[in-house]
């Protein structure tokens, strides 16, 4: 009989566990499902939304490309879009020219470089992810030209260089995103890229006279990413090369990006990321050169992240917002925050999630620097009129006015940049 009992139980149990297994994969089959279809949902409805009254892609407004731009930076592809700007800032140390004026202002110096790269990426930050043709925008913009602007009238920097930092822009979102992410870009989020681009550079007075197409006009935002990323590879490739000033900005910058590793990774880290530039830009800007390893590794890595995200993740919701800096400004001192840091808390308000997030513990484990130290790092925020180099912080107050009442007048949020 207790033989009989046991060969029961065991009946019992092995048709429990074949249910367990079939509700195991059925549920499996429904989740991937469901994820399959929320997954492309985002971009579906963006095509859909432009498509749906038949109009061009040609007719695209700055403003409809910067609605596509912004979710791709806080929705679709944070990571890409944020990555790309690094990449894109890091590769301009590649180019002889740049790298002299760096050395020359010595703002890349130790006790400089993690201001001037907080500095440079909010003010990025400020004039992709606010509203074309509000006021903090065109202050950004301003902020930026104002900047600029002495040394572009000394040729210092040259209209070369300017149109290479615009173009490395364009095309890193477009490698990066093509290399790494879940997805390929759409037809229209290609187009938002060109259309928000061809007007920022139009706002910073770059000229474009090296396009194939500046005298007869590009047909679209995606006609004018292409030839701009076809100059800015052939222009990357002709003069990038080593220098004494590539090579010293090239440390600088290497250091800033490896700040938060301990010193025994350092080289391992510094490979890693030299991985994903080019081989001129490692060379130019003497980089430890990364092994068949390091590219292998980094290619497992993020193929890994890339299945997960295309078939095991939903969507990231609208409340998940990635959001770089403070939606509005304090409403005592005027000024707004960071929500990111490079190598010390610049700007970055000193919250229970800024002391005791994931970074800050990294950063203090590696004997890096606390939000305690506030004072020392601008807590209270930044003002986009004097956000810089300390020594321009006091300064161009009326020419940075000009600027900036003549970008509202010229109204170049408005309309599409291609065709009034």
């Amino acid at each position: 009989m207790s033989g009989l009992t046991s060969i029961m139980v065991e009946t019992v149990s092995i048709y429990n566990a074949h249910q367990l297994a079939y509700l195991a994969v059925g549920l499996s089959v429904i989740y991937i499902l469901a994820v399959r279809k929320y997954r492309y949902q985002r971009a579906s409805s963006a095509e859909t939304k432009y498509y749906q009254n038949g109009r061009p892609l040609s007719e695209m407004t700055v403003k409809e490309a910067h609605e596509v731009v912004r979710n791709l930076r806080e929705l679709e592809f944070p990571f890409s879009m944020h990555l790309s700007m690094k990449l894109s800032l890091l590769k301009t140390g590649s180019i002889p020219t740049m790298a002299k004026l760096f050395v020359a202002t010595r703002q890349l110096k130790d006790k400089n470089a993690s201001k001037r790269a907080a500095d440079t990426e909010i003010i990025l930050n400020e004039v992709h992810d606010r509203e074309p043709g509000s006021d903090s925008h065109l202050l950004g913009i301003s902020r930026m030209n104002y900047l600029h602007a002495r040394f572009r009238k000394a040729g210092k920097i040259l209209d070369d260089d300017m149109l290479h930092t615009l173009g490395s822009a364009v095309l890193d979102i477009f490698q990066t995103i093509g290399s790494i992410e879940w997805r390929d870009l759409t037809n229209v989020e290609k187009c938002a890229i060109g259309v928000f681009h061809k007007a920022l550079g139009d706002a910073m007075e770059i000229p474009f006279t090296h396009l194939p197409s500046q005298k007869d006009g590009w047909r679209d935002g995606t006609h004018f990413a292409e030839e701009i990323m076809d100059w800015t590879l052939k222009y990357e490739r002709r003069v990038a090369e080593p220098t004494n000033a590539t090579r010293e900005i090239g440390r600088q910058l290497m250091n800033l990006a490896t700040f938060h590793l301990p010193s025994a990774l350092k080289p391992f880290g510094e490979r890693m990321i030299a991985s994903r530039v080019e081989g001129y830009v490692q060379e130019s800007m003497g980089f430890r050169k990364p092994t068949s390893l390091h590219y292998t590794l980094m290619g497992v890595v993020f193929n890994v992240r890339k299945f997960i995200l295309r078939y095991l993740s939903f969507p990231r919701p609208e409340s998940k917002k990635v959001h770089m800096l403070s939606s509005s400004p304090d409403p005592v001192t005027g000024l707004y925050t960071a929500n990111f840091w490079i190598a010390h808390p610049w700007y970055v308000k000193p919250t229970f999630s800024n002391r005791w997030g994931f970074k800050a513990i990294l950063a203090w484990t590696t004997g890096g620097t606390s939000l305690t130290d506030g004072g020392l790092w601008r807590a209270d925020g930044y003002d986009l009129r004097t956000i810089g180099p300390t020594a321009q912080e006091t300064r161009g107050a009326d020419e940075m006015e000009e600027i900036f009442a003549d970008l509202k007048k010229q109204g170049y949020a408005d309309g599409c940049p291609f065709h009034s």
